[in-house]
């Protein structure tokens, strides 16, 4: 597929994902510091249980692995092709 795209448009799409990269440093950098508040105990919930904040840590953090990772992918396929 990279081979399909215009060598005009590398640029733009190099710096495109860069920020979307740098954003979703930003966003795990966020997670990272208000882990406690985010993914703690919550002692006014009736049922809090650890299994639950496990799960929400597996709904927020996977996804922005992957995502995160699949741009680092395409920056340097751009890099490289």
């Amino acid at each position: 597929m990279i081979a399909l795209i215009d060598p005009a448009v590398r640029p733009a799409l190099t710096v495109a994902t860069i920020f979307f990269i740098s954003l979703n440093l930003l966003a795990a950098g966020y997670v990272i510091q208000n882990w406690r508040r985010l993914f703690g105990p919550d002692p006014t919930i009736d049922g809090d249980k650890q299994a639950t904040r496990y799960l929400q840590v597996l709904v927020i953090t996977i996804p922005l692995l992957i995502l995160t990772f699949r741009l680092l992918a395409e920056l340097v396929g751009f890099w490289t092709g």
